[in-house]
Protein backbone atom coordinates (compact mmCIF):
# COMPACT_ATOMS: atom_id res chain seq x y z
CA UNK A 1 0.00 0.00 0.00
CA UNK A 2 2.91 2.36 0.57
CA UNK A 3 5.96 3.49 -1.22
CA UNK A 4 8.81 5.70 0.14
CA UNK A 5 11.37 8.25 -0.89
CA UNK A 6 13.91 10.49 0.42
CA UNK A 7 15.49 13.22 -1.87
CA UNK A 8 18.17 15.52 0.13
CA UNK A 9 19.13 18.75 -2.15
CA UNK A 10 19.06 22.65 -2.38
CA UNK A 11 16.62 24.86 -4.03
CA UNK A 12 16.91 28.16 -5.24
CA UNK A 13 13.94 30.17 -5.69
CA UNK A 14 13.20 33.45 -7.89
CA UNK A 15 10.28 35.21 -9.05
CA UNK A 16 10.16 36.35 -12.58
CA UNK A 17 8.03 37.67 -14.86
CA UNK A 18 6.76 35.93 -18.06
CA UNK A 19 9.05 37.38 -20.31
CA UNK A 20 11.82 36.32 -18.04
CA UNK A 21 10.44 32.83 -18.06
CA UNK A 22 10.05 32.33 -21.88
CA UNK A 23 14.45 33.26 -21.42
CA UNK A 24 15.15 30.77 -18.67
CA UNK A 25 12.79 28.11 -20.69
CA UNK A 26 15.47 29.11 -24.06
CA UNK A 27 18.20 29.20 -22.07
CA UNK A 28 17.92 25.43 -19.97
CA UNK A 29 16.36 23.50 -23.47
CA UNK A 30 19.93 22.05 -24.51
CA UNK A 31 20.05 20.99 -20.51
CA UNK A 32 16.69 19.52 -20.23
CA UNK A 33 13.27 17.90 -21.33
CA UNK A 34 10.29 18.22 -20.34
CA UNK A 35 8.96 16.03 -17.19
CA UNK A 36 6.90 13.44 -18.31
CA UNK A 37 3.83 14.30 -16.51
CA UNK A 38 4.37 18.01 -18.29
CA UNK A 39 4.73 16.85 -21.53
CA UNK A 40 1.26 15.14 -21.19
CA UNK A 41 -0.32 17.71 -19.36
CA UNK A 42 -2.68 21.28 -21.50
CA UNK A 43 0.31 24.07 -21.85
CA UNK A 44 2.28 21.15 -20.50
CA UNK A 45 1.34 22.43 -16.96
CA UNK A 46 -0.07 20.14 -14.33
CA UNK A 47 -1.74 20.99 -10.83
CA UNK A 48 -0.50 20.42 -7.63
CA UNK A 49 -2.68 20.34 -4.49
CA UNK A 50 -1.31 20.34 -0.99
CA UNK A 51 -2.97 20.11 2.33
CA UNK A 52 -0.76 21.38 5.22
CA UNK A 53 -0.68 20.57 8.96
CA UNK A 54 0.36 22.63 11.70
CA UNK A 55 -0.30 23.29 15.30
CA UNK A 56 -2.75 25.53 16.47
CA UNK A 57 -0.45 28.46 17.44
CA UNK A 58 1.37 28.26 13.62
CA UNK A 59 4.14 27.06 14.90
CA UNK A 60 5.83 25.50 11.45
CA UNK A 61 4.31 28.72 9.79
CA UNK A 62 6.18 30.86 12.25
CA UNK A 63 9.95 28.47 12.40
CA UNK A 64 10.19 29.31 8.34
CA UNK A 65 9.27 33.17 9.14
CA UNK A 66 12.02 33.23 11.57
CA UNK A 67 14.38 31.18 9.49
CA UNK A 68 14.92 28.62 12.03
CA UNK A 69 18.31 26.70 11.26
CA UNK A 70 16.48 23.49 12.03
CA UNK A 71 12.46 23.46 10.51
CA UNK A 72 9.96 20.64 8.67
CA UNK A 73 6.63 21.38 7.13
CA UNK A 74 4.19 18.24 7.01
CA UNK A 75 1.55 18.25 3.66
CA UNK A 76 -0.31 15.51 2.06
CA UNK A 77 -0.06 16.02 -2.06
CA UNK A 78 -2.03 14.76 -4.90
CA UNK A 79 -2.01 15.05 -8.28
CA UNK A 80 -5.95 16.37 -9.19
CA UNK A 81 -5.32 15.92 -12.95
CA UNK A 82 -4.41 12.17 -12.74
CA UNK A 83 -7.11 9.92 -12.51
CA UNK A 84 -7.00 7.82 -9.27
CA UNK A 85 -3.95 10.03 -8.45
CA UNK A 86 -2.40 8.67 -5.06
CA UNK A 87 -1.32 10.82 -2.25
CA UNK A 88 1.89 11.86 -1.30
CA UNK A 89 2.59 12.22 2.84
CA UNK A 90 5.59 14.41 2.81
CA UNK A 91 8.07 15.37 5.44
CA UNK A 92 9.97 18.77 3.81
CA UNK A 93 12.61 19.76 6.47
CA UNK A 94 15.56 22.14 6.18
CA UNK A 95 19.07 22.05 7.79
CA UNK A 96 20.72 25.24 6.66
CA UNK A 97 20.64 25.10 3.13
CA UNK A 98 20.22 21.54 2.83
CA UNK A 99 15.98 20.36 1.58
CA UNK A 100 15.62 16.70 2.99
CA UNK A 101 12.40 15.28 1.49
CA UNK A 102 10.75 12.26 3.36
CA UNK A 103 7.94 10.94 1.23
CA UNK A 104 5.96 8.25 0.84
CA UNK A 105 2.96 7.10 -1.11
CA UNK A 106 -0.31 5.70 0.04
CA UNK A 107 -2.96 4.29 -2.46
CA UNK A 108 -6.52 4.13 -1.80
CA UNK A 109 -9.68 5.98 -0.52
CA UNK A 110 -9.01 9.34 0.55
CA UNK A 111 -11.18 8.33 3.65
CA UNK A 112 -8.67 5.42 4.35
CA UNK A 113 -5.27 7.42 4.07
CA UNK A 114 -6.58 10.00 6.38
CA UNK A 115 -7.66 7.33 9.20
CA UNK A 116 -4.25 6.75 8.78
CA UNK A 117 -3.11 9.72 9.60
CA UNK A 118 -5.16 10.45 12.27
CA UNK A 119 -4.41 7.53 14.08
CA UNK A 120 -1.49 8.20 16.16
CA UNK A 121 -0.81 4.29 16.79
CA UNK A 122 -0.27 2.91 12.99
CA UNK A 123 1.27 0.20 12.42
CA UNK A 124 3.19 -1.63 9.63
CA UNK A 125 0.57 -4.07 8.92
CA UNK A 126 -1.30 -1.34 7.96
CA UNK A 127 1.13 0.59 5.82
CA UNK A 128 3.35 -2.12 5.04
CA UNK A 129 6.88 -1.20 5.14
CA UNK A 130 6.47 2.53 4.74
CA UNK A 131 9.00 4.50 7.07
CA UNK A 132 8.45 7.63 5.46
CA UNK A 133 4.33 7.67 6.49
CA UNK A 134 5.42 6.52 9.99
CA UNK A 135 7.94 9.42 10.03
CA UNK A 136 5.05 11.29 8.84
CA UNK A 137 2.26 10.31 11.18
CA UNK A 138 4.59 10.24 14.13
CA UNK A 139 5.52 14.00 13.45
CA UNK A 140 2.02 14.84 12.92
CA UNK A 141 1.22 13.61 16.31
CA UNK A 142 4.41 14.68 18.37
CA UNK A 143 3.20 18.13 17.69
CA UNK A 144 -0.17 18.10 17.58
CA UNK A 145 -0.36 19.33 13.96
CA UNK A 146 -3.85 19.50 12.38
CA UNK A 147 -5.32 20.89 8.62
CA UNK A 148 -4.65 24.57 8.15
CA UNK A 149 -4.08 25.57 4.61
CA UNK A 150 -5.17 24.01 1.04
CA UNK A 151 -2.51 25.38 -1.50
CA UNK A 152 -3.12 24.53 -5.33
CA UNK A 153 -0.98 25.90 -8.07
CA UNK A 154 0.19 24.73 -11.76
CA UNK A 155 3.46 23.61 -12.43
CA UNK A 156 5.71 23.13 -15.84
CA UNK A 157 8.78 21.17 -14.62
CA UNK A 158 12.28 20.18 -17.00
CA UNK A 159 14.53 17.47 -15.87
CA UNK A 160 18.40 17.75 -16.52
CA UNK A 161 19.74 15.27 -19.05
CA UNK A 162 23.12 16.05 -18.21
CA UNK A 163 23.20 15.27 -14.11
CA UNK A 164 22.04 12.64 -12.06
CA UNK A 165 19.64 14.77 -10.31
CA UNK A 166 18.48 18.44 -11.67
CA UNK A 167 15.33 19.84 -11.61
CA UNK A 168 13.77 23.46 -13.17
CA UNK A 169 9.84 24.04 -12.35
CA UNK A 170 8.02 26.62 -12.98
CA UNK A 171 5.12 27.50 -10.93
CA UNK A 172 2.17 29.49 -11.26
CA UNK A 173 -1.69 30.24 -10.48
CA UNK A 174 -1.40 29.48 -6.32
CA UNK A 175 -3.99 29.79 -4.80
CA UNK A 176 -4.82 28.92 -1.00
CA UNK A 177 -7.08 29.16 1.79
CA UNK A 178 -7.13 28.68 5.36
CA UNK A 179 -9.15 25.11 6.62
CA UNK A 180 -10.99 23.97 9.97
CA UNK A 181 -8.67 21.97 12.20
CA UNK A 182 -10.73 19.09 11.27
CA UNK A 183 -11.04 19.38 7.67
CA UNK A 184 -9.38 16.09 6.62
CA UNK A 185 -9.72 16.29 2.90
CA UNK A 186 -9.45 18.44 -0.66
CA UNK A 187 -13.13 19.40 -0.88
CA UNK A 188 -12.86 22.90 -0.59
CA UNK A 189 -15.25 25.78 -1.55
CA UNK A 190 -13.76 27.51 -4.32
CA UNK A 191 -14.49 31.00 -3.53
CA UNK A 192 -12.58 31.00 -0.59
CA UNK A 193 -9.50 30.28 -2.81
CA UNK A 194 -7.27 33.02 -2.90
CA UNK A 195 -4.44 34.29 -5.37
CA UNK A 196 -1.00 33.81 -3.81
CA UNK A 197 1.11 34.80 -6.18
CA UNK A 198 0.42 38.49 -5.99
CA UNK A 199 0.33 40.99 -3.29
CA UNK A 200 -2.84 42.17 -3.38
CA UNK A 201 -4.39 38.04 -3.61
CA UNK A 202 -6.29 39.28 -7.28
CA UNK A 203 -4.65 37.97 -9.85
CA UNK A 204 -4.04 39.51 -13.17
CA UNK A 205 -1.69 39.27 -16.09
CA UNK A 206 1.44 40.33 -14.09
CA UNK A 207 1.18 37.99 -11.68
CA UNK A 208 4.52 36.30 -11.36
CA UNK A 209 5.94 32.92 -11.87
CA UNK A 210 7.94 31.00 -8.97
CA UNK A 211 11.17 29.69 -10.59
CA UNK A 212 12.59 26.75 -8.09
CA UNK A 213 16.18 25.14 -9.82
CA UNK A 214 16.97 22.02 -7.40
CA UNK A 215 20.08 20.50 -7.56
CA UNK A 216 22.33 17.87 -5.00
CA UNK A 217 25.51 19.51 -3.25
CA UNK A 218 26.78 21.50 -5.70
CA UNK A 219 25.37 24.01 -8.40
CA UNK A 220 25.38 22.25 -11.94
CA UNK A 221 27.64 24.56 -13.95
CA UNK A 222 24.73 25.65 -16.65
CA UNK A 223 22.45 26.58 -13.93
CA UNK A 224 24.80 28.99 -13.28
CA UNK A 225 25.33 30.70 -16.22
CA UNK A 226 21.55 30.84 -16.48
CA UNK A 227 21.65 32.99 -13.50
CA UNK A 228 24.16 35.30 -14.25
CA UNK A 229 23.86 36.25 -18.02
CA UNK A 230 19.58 36.52 -16.94
CA UNK A 231 20.77 38.59 -13.75
CA UNK A 232 18.29 36.61 -11.35
CA UNK A 233 18.43 37.55 -7.81
CA UNK A 234 17.45 34.83 -5.10
CA UNK A 235 14.24 35.43 -3.07
CA UNK A 236 12.47 34.26 -0.65
CA UNK A 237 8.87 32.57 -1.01
CA UNK A 238 6.93 29.93 0.66
CA UNK A 239 3.54 29.02 -0.68
CA UNK A 240 2.05 27.59 2.52
CA UNK A 241 3.19 31.18 4.09
CA UNK A 242 1.79 33.12 1.25
CA UNK A 243 -1.63 31.18 2.15
CA UNK A 244 -1.22 32.46 5.89
CA UNK A 245 -0.27 35.53 4.80
CA UNK A 246 -2.44 36.47 2.73
CA UNK A 247 -5.29 35.18 4.84
CA UNK A 248 -4.90 36.72 8.22
CA UNK A 249 -2.45 39.82 7.72
CA UNK A 250 -4.10 42.92 6.41
CA UNK A 251 -3.79 44.13 2.90
CA UNK A 252 -2.39 47.34 3.92
CA UNK A 253 0.98 46.23 5.79
CA UNK A 254 1.84 43.37 3.75
CA UNK A 255 4.88 43.63 1.03
CA UNK A 256 3.58 46.43 -1.94
CA UNK A 257 3.04 45.47 -5.32
CA UNK A 258 5.72 47.42 -6.57
CA UNK A 259 8.19 45.61 -4.61
CA UNK A 260 6.82 42.11 -6.04
CA UNK A 261 7.48 43.43 -9.70
CA UNK A 262 10.81 45.00 -8.86
CA UNK A 263 11.91 41.25 -7.40
CA UNK A 264 11.00 39.76 -11.29
CA UNK A 265 12.79 42.36 -13.50
CA UNK A 266 16.48 40.69 -13.93
CA UNK A 267 19.19 42.71 -11.98
CA UNK A 268 22.00 44.34 -13.67
CA UNK A 269 24.63 43.43 -10.82
CA UNK A 270 26.02 40.19 -9.23
CA UNK A 271 23.33 37.33 -9.45
CA UNK A 272 22.90 35.18 -6.20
Amino acid sequence: MAEALRIERREYKYLIDEETTDRVRHAIRPFCVLDPYATDAPGNRYTIESLYLDTPDLGLYRANELELVDRFKLRIRRYPDAPKSPFFLEVKARYHDTIVKSRGMLRGPWPVVADLVRDPFVTREQIGTGSAIERFVTRTHMIGARPTALVRYTREAWASLVDDYARVTFDRRIDGQMVAPDAWGFDAVERNYRACDDPTGIRDESSLVILELKFTARVPRWMMSIVESLGLQRRSYSKYGRVIESNLIPEDVRTPRHAWVAAARPATGEAT
